[in-house]
């Protein structure tokens, strides 16, 4: 993600102070995890070996790269107003099916479809308030503003929201393969559960924002430190931690699972009902890479579906489609990117998207 030289409140910072004490707990087979509390102004920051510093700036570039969809969030990843979240936030809507829709891929720009009826919306702004009973800040075209409070009522601020109204729908798969096995609140899991969405201006050109989140090829290492950027008054800013293998079901669970599994459970299960894919993807799948990873879990919550998970370097891994309670603690569990990029190249052809995603990687690594 570029840097942004805007400075603005920060929502919630993941840091060992006083007034937000982080506590870590590690136990043999388990992955380390952070619980948070608000902390909404802090001089502090963590430093990564090797990497960035998560400071004001870093704070501010999360909270500007992370939208907000009704009961979802969302993710930018391109400069021009591209964006990730989970499929089953924008089927909710059903505003873009037509009869004979099951998945959908826009080869370009004219062939996004308008999410009728869908506004996303985006954290422009965090004011500190001495109460709740201070005057509002002036409103501005296109914005809402709301007064938040503090987990425990002590400090209050003002959001400012940037609302954008004309968004239009990318690519969004197939419903047995969003939901494949038709199985929630549990991992391992294999669900292809991602849409990709474009946010628009009010002149009707695609959003240009310097904030986004580089779309990462790799999955997630063995007991990195990663983050959830959903905006939430609860829990705006939740730091988790890739989760170690755990028992279940007298056997051990994989850090990720990849393709392969996907296409073995197809397969073992006789490629019928819930666990059946569509005919014209086994050919495309065999010619993707086998060891993609699918879906990975990690320890803690993730706020809402759709978030986006990313690490120290701001670069997106995956996206937040179920929470499941198992091997003794709650996690968060997520799409790859890495896998999702596979079948881009692969089952939907969409060659477009892959290059957009991966000359916004290229400009937000040259850029620092």
């Amino acid at each position: 993600m570029k840097n942004s030289s805007i400075v603005c409140g920060i929502i919630s910072l993941l840091l060992l102070m006083p007034s937000a004490q982080a506590k870590q707990m590690s136990t043999s087979g388990e992955a380390d995890t952070v619980v948070v509390r608000h902390q909404w102004y802090s001089q502090a920051h963590l430093e990564a070996p090797g990497s960035h510093i998560v400071d004001k700036d870093w704070i501010e570039n999360v909270r500007l790269g992370t939208l907000q969809l009704p009961q979802c969030a969302g993710a930018l990843v391109s400069a021009d107003g591209l964006a990730v979240t989970s499929a089953a936030c924008l089927r909710s809507l059903e505003t873009w099916i037509r009869p004979t829709d099951s998945v959908f891929v826009a080869d370009e720009l004219l062939q996004e479809r308008r999410l009728a009826g869908l506004a996303v919306e985006q954290l422009v702004e965090v004011r500190k308030l001495d109460s709740p009973e201070d005057p509002p800040s002036d409103a501005l075209p296109r914005t809402r503003t709301e007064i938040v409070a503090a987990d425990d009522s002590s400090s209050f601020w003002e959001y400012t929201w940037r609302i954008y109204d004309d968004v239009r729908l990318v690519l969004i798969p197939p419903v047995e393969v969003a939901n494949f096995g038709n199985e929630e609140g549990v991992y391992p899991r294999y669900a292809l559960d991602f849409a990709l969405f474009r946010v628009y201006d009010e002149s009707g050109q695609s959003l240009d924002t310097e904030n986004y989140f580089a779309w990462s090829d790799r999955p997630p290492d063995h007991r990195e430190k990663l983050f959830a950027t959903a905006v939430d008054e609860n829990g705006p800013f939740t730091s988790v931690t890739l989760s170690n293998t755990f028992t279940y079901n007298g056997t051990v669970s994989p850090p990720y699972t990849t393709l392969y599994g996907m296409l073995d459970l197809h397969h073992s299960h006789g490629a019928i009902g819930v666990w059946g894919l569509p005919a014209g993807w086994i050919a495309g799948i065999k010619e993707s890479d086998l060891s993609a990873a699918l879906n990975f879990s990690v320890a803690g919550k993730c706020a809402q579906i759709g978030t986006g998970i990313v690490d120290i370097d701001l670069e997106i891994l995956g996206i937040a489609f179920d929470h499941a309670f198992t091997g003794g603690r709650e996690r968060c569990v997520a799409v790859s990117t890495s896998g999702i990029l596979s079948l881009l190249r692969t089952v939907f052809e969409a060659e477009n998207i892959v290059e957009e995603l991966a000359e916004q990687a290229r400009s937000a690594e040259e850029n620092g």
